[in-house]
This record gives structure tokens, sequence and C-alpha cells, in this order.
């Protein structure tokens, strides 16, 4: 989570807030299909349901002296349906039929519900809806593969994601908080026929 200053930041008002710098943490539950093109080429298609947390530090300011800066912190949680797509290169099979691969795909998105909104300070304007969300990502990740019985192949994928048009939280009067960059690790359940 960054924070970055807002075009629109008007100086007459008597309080304003700003946003800081946090963390984001989620989770994605999902199924897939893989198709082999090539016996090391590959393409996966699927449908998620992902919860995002988010959590970031927002002050506020006051332009008469006589009133400190406050400080406080902003809870934000959504759920979304995803759609993840993706091209895999799988390298040669290992001992064991283990083997790497590499990956570069995609994440098609649109939230679900209303999201949960805990907030120290809420100076938005009510002319405007406060988030905006991020409409897709892409995604570069590596993998390796392990056959855990004849047809079951266990999985783990680091990954980062970079969304263009990131998540905008427009809850603070000078600043708006974004989040564009992920990182983790996928777990996969593979059933290889």
């Amino acid at each position: 989570m960054e924070s970055r200053a807002r075009k629109d930041f008007s100086e007459g008002v008597l309080a304003y807030t700003a946003g800081g710098s946090g963390v984001a943490i989620g989770y994605t539950v999902g199924g897939y299909l893989e198709y082999a093109i090539t016996s090391r080429l590959s393409v996966r298609v699927g449908i998620d349901v992902s919860r995002r947390r988010y959590r970031y530090d927002v002050s506020e300011s006051r332009q008469d002296t006589a009133f400190s800066t406050l400080t406080g912190e902003n809870r934000i949680v959504y759920m979304a349906i995803e759609a993840p797509a993706a091209v895999l290169y799988h390298f040669d099979y290992g001992p064991d039929n283990d083997r790497f691969l590499v990956g570069v795909g995609g994440t098609l998105a649109r939230w679900v519900g209303d999201p949960l909104m805990e907030t120290t300070f809420y100076f938005g304007s009510s002319n405007r809806p406060p988030f905006t969300y991020s409409p897709y990502s892409l995604r570069l990740f590596g993998g390796y593969e392990h056959y855990i019985a004849d047809r079951f192949v266990v999985g783990i994928e680091p990954f980062v994601s970079y969304a263009p048009t990131p998540t905008e939280f427009h809850l603070e009067h000078s600043t708006v908080a974004y989040a564009a960059w992920e990182a983790g690790i996928s777990l996969r359940l593979r059933f290889d026929n």
C-alpha cells in the first residue's frame, strides 16, 4: 500500500487527512483447467474467489496549530470473483518426475458485495465512491511440481502481480491510497489424467 497526492485537493479546508504506507493480506481459493499444447507448453484458465484485507496508516492535521496531528489506521476488506488465465512453460522432468515451470498470465476481477470498512477518519466526498477497484492485473510466476501419486501433482508457485490500473481508496482529503503490486505463493493440487 502506498499513498500519493490528490489532484483535486483544496487548501481551504479546516482539517485534512493523509494516508501513509500499509500492507494488504489476502487469500484466493479456486479451480482451474490446464491444457497441454505440447509436452512443454500449456495454458491454464479458471475461476477464483479472492478476499483482500488492506490496512494502512492515516493522519489528520488541522490548520489551527492549537490542535495536534492525530494518527490512526484504515482497514478495508472486500471479496472478488476473478477469472485468471496463464501460459506456462515446463522444463525437463527431473528425478521422480519433478519439474520446474515458468508462466505469465493475467487476472480479470470484479468485486462482489459491499466492502467492510473500519476507519479512524473519514472525510471523503459524498459525490464519489470511496473505492476504485482494479479491473485486471498481470502476473509473472515460477514453480515446482512434484508427483505425490500416479495421478496427483502438488505444486508451489511464487508470483509477482502488477495492476496497471491499481485499486485506489479515496478516503483522505490530501492523498489517495493505492495498491498496484502483489506478491505471494500459490499452492496447487492437480489431477493429471
